[in-house]
């Protein structure tokens, strides 16, 4: 590796990295074990390259890792060569906390010289008899310049493709879409038996490139979809009671304060706009409109016991002529608590009520993972839930009902 190759421009990125660091930690004896990997992304003359730095704490304590402010980066066996500098990407250096047996990982990334092709290697700065080599592509001219300047920008975990300038939508969809309510299949005895919900968000803006480089804000938008359906299958025809259809625009800031390695506590904050419906016409017609802040406030750690805040302030907005006086009875301000372990059991309470303090309702969950001991295989929760008092479902709101079901959850 002590020499630049020149190899067909079109060849994809290598990007080998070789040795592990090993970095001591001001919490006792323990180490953490620093590798290095590659991204998979191509790197093209003139663009950028990644890796990731992880760290890894391998005790039975937690432990404290600094990521660094910026690596250098020297290009081998060549005197002329510009030193490179690589910057940590939206998660930012520093400090940070890692759990007993976790790991946590780093973007860094630098920008590649235009007059660069072929296989090359660089040495990084602070990890020691470790290079890294990359394959970097001559600028196709059939590119747009957008595409050549910034190979990472659009999809994050995306593949250009060797005949047009498509790129790869399954992985980037894979890495930007994520759970967000709870997502479950439950039933009991007492009708509507059936109560099932799908729920997730999907991240608009890359981490990298432009233009969240400059702008990191913007990769907080998201977009999410929920819906709440109630099944009646002792009912003949079995059929569907009410469905709720809700999706949002929201933006989500996590850690805006706290969530630090030596810090047990964290504070989460988001804000959208929602659309609720539950698609019918004519007197079972529902429909609102909000706008809302919720901020999550949390305690403990990710190990041990948690304790979790989460109320949310609400105001309406435009028509509410299918429900005008859903505000008795959902009212403006709600409460969800969460407790227990985040890998074990855990419980949660939403409770809700009228404007006047009337109306009330509440939903409590308690969940166990199958991929936990005793059972580890199944990659599903066991899921309760019970629901008492006003507005199980958009469609009776006004009605006041008791009913208890379990069955099993994909997230909670």
């Amino acid at each position: 590796m002590g020499r630049f190759s020149t190899l067909d421009s079109t060849g994809v990125f290598l990007a080998f990295l070789f040795a592990l660091g090993f970095t001591n930690l001001a919490l006792g004896t323990q180490e953490v074990i620093v590798t290095l990997s590659a991204t998979g992304e191509p790197v093209m003359a003139g663009g950028r390259a990644a890796f990731w730095i992880n760290a890894l704490n391998p005790d039975l304590k937690p432990a404290a890792f600094s990521f660094p402010e910026k690596v250098v980066c020297r290009p081998v066996a060549t005197d002329t060569a510009p030193e490179l500098t690589a910057l940590p990407g939206i998660e930012g250096s520093g400090a940070t906390r890692i759990d007993p047996g976790a790991f946590i990982r780093r973007l860094y990334t630098f920008s590649v010289p235009s007059t660069w092709s072929g296989v090359t290697s660089v040495e990084l700065q602070g990890f020691p008899s470790t290079r890294l080599a990359f394959s970097v592509q001559s600028r196709p001219s059939a590119l747009p310049a957008s595409v050549t300047r910034w190979p990472l920008v659009f999809l994050s975990g995306a593949r250009l493709s060797n005949r047009t300038n498509l790129w790869e939508p399954g992985d980037f969809f894979k890495e930007h879409i994520s759970g967000y309510e709870p997502l479950y299949f439950i039933a009991g005895t007492k009708s509507p038996n059936a109560r099932f919900q799908i729920s997730f968000k999907y991240q608009l803006f890359n981490e990298r490139g432009w233009p969240a480089e400059q702008a990191c804000w913007l990769t907080g938008l998201q977009v999410a979809y929920t819906q709440t359906s109630l099944w009646d299958w002792n009912a003949p025809s079995a059929p569907f009671h009410d469905t709720s259809y809700k999706p949002e625009l929201l933006y989500s800031w996590e850690r805006a304060l706290g969530g630090e390695a030596t810090d047990l506590w964290q504070l989460d904050l988001q804000g959208g706009c929602q659309h609720e419906s539950n698609g019918k016409a004519g007197g079972d017609s529902r429909s609102l409109n909000i706008a809302y802040l919720r901020p999550a406030l949390s305690f403990g750690s990710n190990n041990g016991w948690q304790l979790t805040l989460k109320p949310r302030v609400s105001a309406y907005l435009g028509d509410l002529s299918d429900n005008p006086d859903i505000a008795d009875y959902r009212g403006y301000v709600e409460l969800r608590t969460v407790m227990g372990w985040k890998r074990g059991l855990q419980g949660s309470a939403l409770l809700r009520t009228g404007k006047k303090g009337q109306h009330a309702g509440v939903l409590a969950d308690i969940s166990y993972p199958l991929m936990a001991p005793p059972a580890k295989s199944f990659s599903v929760y066991l899921y309760a839930q019970y629901f008492t008092g006003y507005g199980e479902s958009l469609l009776d709101y006004r009605q006041k009902s008791d009913v208890f079901r379990a069955g099993f959850s994909l997230y909670r």
